[in-house]
C-alpha cells in the first residue's frame, strides 16, 4: 500500500508552521518525546511494558501493596511463555511510539524510521484487518506519516529551500520537497523488497520472543537494523539526503536577526563574517558534499552576510535626517573594512591549513586592527572605547556593576564564538580536530 504524498506537507491544523526568525527549528535535542519513540527498544523494556499493562498499579488506592515491577528478572517466566499464545489486538500506544520521532537533524534518518514504521504498521493491518476497520487504520497511518512530514521533513524544506531561495536561487524548495516525497516513497520500495525476501529479518520465529513480531515499533527499529536502504541513483544536481541535512546545520547558524554584536565595529563585524565564512568552507570540504550544492550555498550566504550588512547600513541612513541624529559620531559601517577581515581570515585558513590556527589568528588580527584606530579623541564612538573589544576576554566588571539572575549566560563573546564554532564544527565533521580549544577564560565575578 503506497501512501500518496501530494498532501504531506499540509498542516494537519489548518495554520501555517510556526517559524523563529524566519526558519523552522528542529525540537530541542533535551526534550524528551511522550512515547519515548527516541530511546531505543529492548526486548527487556518491551516485556516490561507488556506486563505493567497487564498488571497495572492503582497507586491511588488505599491497601494497594504491590510495587511497579522495575526489572525484567522480576517478571514470572510464566508471563513471557504466555505472551506467545495471545491473541493479536491493535496497541495504540505502540502504534504511537513507532511514529514518535524526535528532532534529529539527519534527514535520512528520519525518512528511514518513517518508511519502516509505515511499512512494519501496513504489514500489521494487512494481516489483521479488513473492511471499514483496515480503512479505519489507514486514515490513521496517513495522519502519522503527514504529521511527522510536516513536523520534521518540511522543517528541511522551509530552512534550506527558504534560505537558498531568499538569496537568489529560485524553485529550491520545490526541489528539496521533491526530493525527499521521493527517497520516502524510494524507502518504502526497498523495506517492502526487504520483507518479502527476509520474512524473519528480526530472527524471532521459534523463539520465547515470537510475540514481539506483533510489536509494531519493535518491528520497524528492527527492520531498519536489518535493511540499509541507499538513495535512488538521481541527475547531478539532485541533492543527496546527507548534504540537505548538512545545509541544514549550517543554516541554523544564519537564522538569528542578530548576526552581528551591536556593540561592535567594522572589526568585530569582520570577524563575525568571517567565522560564518569559515563555517562555509568547513561545510564545502566534507565528502558527502558535491561541489555544485558548495558552491551554492557558499554564493548564498556571501549574499546573506552582505543583505544584512545592508539593512544594518539602511536603517542607520534613515536616522541621518533626524537632526537629532549625530552622523559624525554613529555613521554607517564601512563594508569594505568588514571584508577586509572576513576575506583575511580565509586567506589565514589557505596559508595554515588548519581552523584552529585560522580562528585564533583571525581574532587577533580582527583585535589588533580594531586597537590601531581607536583613539580616545576620535570623532566616531566605537573607535573612541569599543565595549565589545574591551570585554572580548574578560567581561568581569559587566557583572560587579549590575544585578544579574543566576540565569544569565555570562560567557565572553570570546568564550561565545569558540562554542558556536566547536558545537558546529563537530556536527559537520565529528572530528575533534576541527575544534577549538579555550586557551583564556573569562574572568568571573
Amino acid at each position: 500500500m503506497q501512501i500518496n504524498t501530494s498532501s504531506l506537507f499540509v498542516n494537519l491544523n489548518g495554520r501555517p508552521p510556526v517559524l523563529q526568525n524566519g526558519f523552522l527549528k528542529l525540537i530541542d535535542k533535551k526534550m524528551h518525546s511522550f512515547y519515548g519513540g527516541n530511546e531505543e527498544i529492548t526486548k527487556a523494556n518491551t516485556l516490561l511494558y507488556k506486563y505493567r499493562k497487564a498488571n497495572p498499579i492503582k497507586i491511588f488506592e488505599k491497601d494497594q501493596k504491590s510495587k511497579p515491577v522495575e526489572n525484567v528478572s522480576d517478571i514470572p517466566h510464566e508471563f513471557l511463555v504466555s505472551l506467545n499464545k495471545e491473541e493479536y489486538s491493535w496497541d495504540e500506544f505502540r502504534f504511537q511510539k513507532a511514529f514518535d520521532i524526535g528532532g534529529s537533524g539527519n534527514l535520512d534518518e528520519i525518512l528511514s524510521r518513517l518508511a519502516a514504521s509505515y511499512v512494519t504498521a501496513s504489514e500489521h493491518m494487512n494481516a489483521h484487518f479488513s473492511g471499514t476497520e483496515f480503512e479505519a487504520h489507514r486514515v490513521q497511518l496517513d495522519a502519522a506519516v503527514s504529521k511527522v512530514m510536516e513536523q520534521r521533513a518540511n522543517v528541511f524544506v522551509e530552512n534550506v529551500g527558504g534560505f537558498l531561495e531568499s538569496n537568489g536561487f529560485a524553485g529550491e524548495k520545490n526541489k528539496i520537497y521533491d526530493i525527499i516525497t521521493s527517497e520516502y516513497n524510494n524507502k518504502i520500495q526497498q523495506y517492502n523488497e526487504f520483507i518479502k525476501n527476509h520474512r524473519d529479518y528480526a530472527n524471532l520465529k521459534g523463539t520465547e520472543y515470537e510475540w514481539l513480531s506483533e510489536d509494531i515499533a519493535y518491528m520497524a527499529q528492527e527492520l531498519r537494523r536489518a535493511c540499509d536502504t541507499v538513495q535512488e541513483p538521481g541527475k547531478s544536481e539532485r541533492y543527496s539526503l546527507e548534504e540537505i541535512s548538512l545545509a541544514n546545520r549550517l543554516v541554523q547558524e544564519l537564522t538569528f536577526d542578530g548576526l552581528f554584536d551591536s556593540l561592535g565595529n567594522e572589526e568585530s563585524f569582520g570577524l563575525d563574517a568571517g567565522m560564518l565564512l569559515l563555517k562555509t568552507q568547513l561545510f564545502s570540504g566534507n565528502s558527502m558534499v558535491s561541489r555544485q550544492f558548495a558552491d551554492k550555498m557558499t554564493k548564498a550566504v556571501n549574499t546573506r552576510i552582505d543583505d544584512v550588512l545592508n539593512r544594518i547600513n539602511d536603517r542607520i541612513r534613515r536616522l541621518y535626517d533626524d537632526p537629532y541624529y549625530d552622523k559624525e559620531r554613529a555613521p554607517m559601517y564601512d563594508k569594505s573594512e568588514i571584508y577586509d577581515v572576513s576575506k583575511m581570515m580565509l586567506k589565514i585558513y589557505k596559508e595554515k591549513g588548519t581552523y584552529s590556527e585560522t580562528i585564533l589568528a583571525g581574532i587577533e588580527y580582527a583585535l589588533n586592527r580594531s586597537r590601531s584606530k581607536e583613539n580616545a579623541n576620535a570623532i566616531v564612538d566605537r573607535y573612541k572605547t569599543n565595549y565589545y573589544w574591551k570585554r572580548f576576554y574578560d567581561n568581569s566588571e559587566c557583572f560587579r556593576q549590575f544585578y544579574y539572575s543566576e540565569g544569565v549566560d555570562r560567557r565572553t563573546s570570546y568564550q561565545k564564538l569558540i562554542d558556536s564554532w566547536n558545537s558546529y564544527a563537530y556536527d559537520v565533521s565529528k572530528l575533534q580536530e576541527c575544534q577549538v580549544a579555550i586557551n583564556r577564560m573569562s574572568v568571573l565575578a
